[in-house]
């Protein structure tokens, strides 16, 4: 864990409880600075709880956390100007329009004027919501509406910026028009937190993923060593120049980081290893040990599916959480 002078987040045994139930269990945890951080966690893991206590939205049952060195339960007023969220469910008066929320949501954020307008003006044209920006909020479609709750980060561009299921209800063009802008959002010196059951929006967007159950941490790495700690994740194909037989079935097994290797065809085998980028040149040396030629290696990596089903025992569900 990073230092807690290099987070912009830093919780400390934070806490939420309704009645006996833990919604966050002495959650424990640091957010870098300039990092995106993608939240994945199975329906009740405390994702959306995680981020409403960190934004101030909820007030801890125990523990605290710290938003730029700012104490969520002591200074809510200063973590309330370094933080800004996006929810789950897109919020808005029913004839309040485009241009008028986030209007308001600038000048909330102390832009005035001229520099406001332009900030209104530049986001509403990001997101595709221009031509909208005088709908009444009732009258726009749900990823309008969606894309319009997303858009209330980028008029004031907080210190830390917080997304709860960034484009749920957006197609796929939307989805990945709201994924580089969160990006850009990074590169122009924002945190990033983002929870959310979309397996390829963790992929395209985290720096770290933080896979979380019954409100606790489970593990917070990046997508590249969470796939290497699954024990015989990486599957690699070979086909061999000659018959598979014993001796180079013995061979392949004995190479270190072999967890299973099975005989497919006659000139082909199906391995099971740990760290295929350490395991190939070994095996190649093994099989030129025999005079054995390997023809052809086809290698597969776990996917983000499989690591969140390695630790939580769940499949990724794409669902309010």
């Amino acid at each position: 864990m990073s230092s807690s002078s290099e987070n912009s987040v830093q919780t400390f045994n934070l806490t939420k409880s309704y009645g006996e139930a833990k919604a966050l269990d002495s959650l424990t945890l640091g957010v870098r600075r300039g990092e995106i951080l993608v939240i994945l966690g199975p329906n009740g893991s405390g994702k959306t709880t995680f981020l409403h206590l960190i934004s101030t939205v909820l007030r801890p049952t125990s523990g605290t956390a710290t938003v730029m060195g700012y104490d969520i339960v002591k200074q809510p007023l200063k973590v309330r100007e370094s933080i800004g969220i996006s929810f789950q469910d897109p919020r808005g008066f029913w004839r309040h329009k485009p241009y008028h929320i986030l209007s308001f949501h600038a000048s909330m954020y102390g832009l005035r004027g001229e520099e406001r307008s332009k900030a209104v003006e530049d986001t509403l044209k990001d997101f595709e919501l221009w031509q909208s920006r005088n709908k009444r909020f009732m009258e726009l479609s749900g990823g309008q509406a969606k894309r319009l709750e997303v858009a209330k980060l980028f008029v004031h561009r907080p210190d830390v910026a917080v997304f709860d299921e960034p484009t749920a209800m957006v197609d796929l063009e939307g989805k990945r028009m709201i994924w580089d802008m969160i990006r850009q959002l990074r590169e122009k010196g924002s945190t990033v937190i983002v929870a959310t059951n979309e397996v390829r929006e963790a992929e395209y967007l985290a720096d770290r993923i933080c896979i979380m159950k019954d409100g606790k941490e489970l593990v917070m790495e990046s997508l590249m060593t969470l796939k290497d700690s699954i024990t015989g994740g990486d599957v690699v194909d070979l086909e061999m120049s000659a018959p598979v037989s014993e001796e180079i079935l013995r061979a392949v097994r004995d190479v270190p980081g072999t967890v299973r290797a099975l005989q497919g065809g006659e000139r082909s085998l199906r391995t099971f290893v740990n760290r295929s980028e350490d395991w190939l040149p070994l095996m190649m040396t093994a099989m030129q040990g025999l005079g054995v030629r390997v023809s052809s290696i086809r290698v597969s990596e776990p996917s983000l599916d499989d690591v969140f089903l390695h630790y939580t025992g769940k499949e990724v569900v794409q669902s309010h959480a």
